[in-house]
């Protein structure tokens, strides 16, 4: 168990974030998840949720929260007490710094995991919360789950303070693939299928062809 300040390690933050940081950060975990858990076709999928609220003149409802799914290795017991580390080494060859988790409670109220992993006796589903005083984790709830799809749901729920700046979601598919770019253009490199749509499913784009009919339109 956790014993830090998490308010104060969120505050403490550097400059160079933005409202994006978390949601790449995120992505990026995901897409690890899957090379470590090497299932026969990685896949991360992002769910966009939309304010019930409606706009004026029936526009596009805001950006609210982002729900991020993988079919990859799942928060075992490794996983999860590496979250539980303020500034953990467990992905330090693949260039983690530890940290990237914080910025999600920076630019949303909360951050909540749930995930099936394959344990010695069986799959297990694990869920909680990212806490907000002196445990990195909370609510912490562990069952048994013989028929879940091993991978994780990683939910960052509601923007805190303003909107999230961009509605469409081809605006954030683009700006995503300008983040991810390194992961799509590596001709070595084997990609999981990354899409995102709205919650129902609708309007969904495949950041993998997205860069691809782009290079084909130069």
């Amino acid at each position: 168990m956790s014993n830090i300040n998490v308010k104060r390690a969120v505050e403490n933050i550097r400059s160079g974030t933005n409202i994006y940081t978390p949601l790449v950060e995120t992505i990026v975990n995901a897409i690890q998840a899957v090379e470590v858990g090497a299932p026969p076709k990685g896949r991360v999928e992002i769910l966009v949720h939309r304010s019930a609220q409606q706009e004026l003149e029936g526009g596009l409802p805001p950006v609210e929260s982002f729900t991020v799914i993988d079919n990859g290795i799942g928060f075992n017991d490794e996983n999860r007490d590496s979250f539980d580390t303020l500034y953990t080494d467990h992905k330090i060859a693949q260039g983690g710094k530890g940290f990237g988790r914080f910025t999600c409670l920076k630019y949303f109220d909360d951050l909540i995991i749930e995930s099936v992993f394959a344990a010695a006796d069986g799959r297990r589903k694990r869920s909680f919360r990212m806490g907000k005083k002196t445990d990195i984790i909370v609510d912490e709830k562990v069952e048994d789950c013989p028929e879940g799809e091993i991978g994780s749901r990683v939910t960052m729920h509601a923007v805190k303070d303003r909107r999230f700046p961009d509605k469409q979601v081809k605006t954030i598919a683009r700006t995503l693939v300008e983040r991810l770019l390194p992961y799509f253009i590596d001709a070595d490199y084997r990609c999981p299928e990354i899409g995102i749509a709205e919650e129902d499913g609708t309007g969904r784009i495949v950041l993998n062809n997205f860069v691809t009919n782009q290079l084909a339109a130069m």
